[in-house]
């Protein structure tokens, strides 16, 4: 076979080379289905683009794997007695493999990076508390499991700042954020039409869900991409491009509202104090206005809001309730280390007599899982981990006058206030389509700054 001279064409020959390749050994040796085995084997093609041009798999892994996420549990690719592989699985070691193939490369730049950031110092330490709770755990397959999650969650962070070299990449990089969005918000708007999608039977209705495998995982990943849609209205020259950006905006909230996800709902409410705080203190008056109005003329806002001050037994309010009244004295069992990083499920099903007729053993409270299964200097860390990186965005947008720089560097504040407050009431934590969300975007602002400063 000859490859053509053009490098972009050339490229695409050796991708169609290794995907027919590896196409032909899935449909041998693997039993999946077609459509499956296709995306497995364009996905394997592709690996000689991620490793040679490293933004690249930043762009598929926002353009393409927030459609996939509805299969990505249930279509298992390999299995045996001690294993079993899913896209998840795939996606996750993925994110390891080329982090540290791009770490080894720049890891000059990735050293300065630890040291010129508290927050990301902050951020090592505790994936090395975690690490080092592998030795203790009560459950050291889920730590093992946990870790690999927060190693990818900030070889992620790393991966956007270093690959950000020009506008040009950081542009693309917001596009296929914003783009990715656009079959799973689709695909929520077709549900709400139809009265279909995920089952809640605590309320007995159908919530949305988009192509994602939870209401909330659709909303929160929606929600936190509100915050970079604000960034791009105000850089934004061009009227049309603006109504384009409000519209998308407007959509993008009804879906969040109509996924009936209060933990959404709450950060969304946090994002707006916070707008009104560091940007224009009109706008939480007008916001709480059209949030009263809501309130009162949708019954199903009505219903969710009204169960928090009068909660049914089995609403997932009660539940959460029930949970931090169960395993809070564990903490005081093992209050500095905690009893190892993933544990959370165990402590939970062996202090909560009714944890085992629940859809989920996890915390849904980011700060209460930390606690329990890091301990008190878990959570100093953590927490001191957001502190820091508050500080970081307000230093930041202190040292420039760039206008762009700093709605980029605002839309973070926004961003992290609505991650605060959602942690409250769910696993923003391991939702690893939102982890993937807030880091990237979190090093890729950073590394817009960087570059804009030279």
């Amino acid at each position: 076979m000859t490859f053509h001279s053009n490098t972009f064409l050339k490229n695409c020959q050796i991708t169609a080379l290794i995907s027919a390749s590896a196409l032909l050994l899935v449909l041998i040796f693997l039993n999946l289905p077609v459509i499956i085995s296709f995306i497995l084997a364009f996905f394997i093609g592709l690996i000689p683009f991620f490793l040679f041009r490293p933004i690249s798999f930043l762009y598929f892994l926002f353009l393409v794997t927030p459609s996939l996420r509805i299969i990505s549990t249930n279509e298992i690719i390999f299995k045996n007695d001690y294993l079993a592989i899913n896209f998840n699985a795939i996606i996750n070691f993925s994110i390891l493999f080329f982090g540290l193939a791009l770490l080894l490369t720049k890891w000059k730049e990735a050293v300065l990076f630890i040291k010129k950031y508290k927050f990301v110092a902050l951020f090592f330490a505790f994936i090395a508390l975690a690490f080092l709770s592998a030795a203790y755990s009560v459950d050291r397959n889920s730590t093992l499991e946990e870790i690999i999650r927060i190693t990818g969650t900030f070889l992620l962070l790393l991966y956007g700042y270093l690959t950000v070299k020009d506008k040009k990449t950081f542009n693309f990089l917001i596009f296929a954020m914003l783009a990715g969005a656009a079959i799973p918000s689709l695909a929520g708007i077709f549900q709400h039409i139809n009265g279909i999608g995920w089952w809640d039977k605590t309320i007995a209705v159908y919530r949305i869900q988009g192509t994602f495998l939870h209401p909330a995982t659709f909303s929160f990943y929606l929600l936190f991409l509100l915050p970079v849609i604000y960034a791009l209205f105000q850089n934004e020259k061009n009227r049309f491009k603006k109504v384009a950006f409000s519209g998308l905006a407007a959509v993008f909230i009804f879906l969040i509202v109509a996924s009936l996800t209060r933990g959404a709902w709450v950060g969304l409410l946090a994002m707006i104090i916070a707008f009104g705080i560091f940007i224009n203190r009109k706008v939480l008056i007008a916001s709480a206005a059209i949030l009263f109005l809501a309130y009162l003329s949708v019954p199903a806002i009505q219903s969710r809001v009204n169960d928090v001050f009068d909660p049914k037994y089995n609403s997932s309010f009660s539940i959460r309730r029930k949970i931090v009244e169960t395993t809070l004295p564990a903490f005081y069992n093992s209050p500095v280390y905690g009893y190892g990083f993933g544990s959370f499920s165990v402590i939970h099903d062996s202090y909560n007599e009714e944890a085992h007729t629940y859809e989920s053993l996890q915390a849904h409270n980011d700060y209460l899982r930390v606690l329990i299964e890091l301990g008190a200097l878990g959570l100093a860390i953590f927490l001191s981990l957001y502190f820091f990186l508050y500080k970081t965005i307000r230093r930041e947008l202190s040292s420039t006058n760039n206008p762009v720089i700093k709605n980029y560097l605002l839309s973070l504040i926004i961003l992290w206030a609505g991650v605060l407050a959602v942690s409250f009431g769910d696993n923003v934590l391991r939702t690893m389509e939102v982890q993937y969300l807030l880091w990237v975007y979190t090093g890729a602002v950073l590394g817009l700054k960087k570059i804009s400063s030279k």
